[in-house]
C-alpha cells in the first residue's frame, strides 16, 4: 500500500511514516518500480505502536529497543514495565518540582507590592528571589 493509505490507516502524517523509516523504527520497507515505497500490514501495525509508545512518553530510542526486542524474539514487557515504572518516578519528581514552584509564585505574589514594582529597576518579585 502506498504512504497515502498508511497516512489513513495510522493518522501519522507522511514525513513522519517517512521519518521513523529513516530512524530504523520501520524496517523492510519495498520500492515499486516506480520508485514508491510499498508498506503492508505489519508496517501499520508498527506504525500503530510507535503511535501508542509515544503517547505514553517513550522516545523514539526506546521504541527502537522495544521493536528489536520484539524482532529478537524476546519478551519486551519486562523492558517496558521497568520503563513505565521509570517514567512514573520522573513524572513524580516532575510534579514535586512544579508544586514548589507554584508555591514559591504564590508566596511572592502575596508579598509583593505591584505598585511600586519596577521604578528604575527589574521587577522586584525576581530581583527578590534568592538563588
Amino acid at each position: 500500500m502506498k504512504v497515502k493509505e498508511v497516512c489513513e490507516l495510522t493518522e501519522l502524517s507522511d514525513s513522519a511514516i517517512r521519518y521513523y523509516e529513516k530512524q530504523g523504527l520501520l524496517m523492510d520497507v519495498k520500492r515499486l518500480d516506480n520508485g514508491y515505497r510499498d508498506y503492508n500490514e505489519s508496517h501499520v501495525e508498527n506504525l500503530n505502536f510507535i503511535k501508542k509508545a509515544r503517547n505514553l512518553g517513550f522516545s523514539l530510542d526506546e521504541i527502537k529497543d522495544i521493536i528489536m526486542l520484539k524482532r529478537s524474539g524476546n519478551s519486551t514487557c519486562s523492558y517496558v514495565t521497568s520503563h513505565m515504572r521509570r517514567k512514573i518516578e520522573d513524572i513524580d519528581k516532575e510534579i514535586n518540582r512544579l508544586k514548589q514552584e507554584k508555591e514559591l509564585l504564590i508566596e511572592h505574589l502575596q508579598e509583593g507590592d505591584t505598585v511600586s514594582c519596577c521604578k528604575g529597576h527589574f521587577c522586584h518579585y525576581i530581583e527578590g528571589l534568592d538563588e
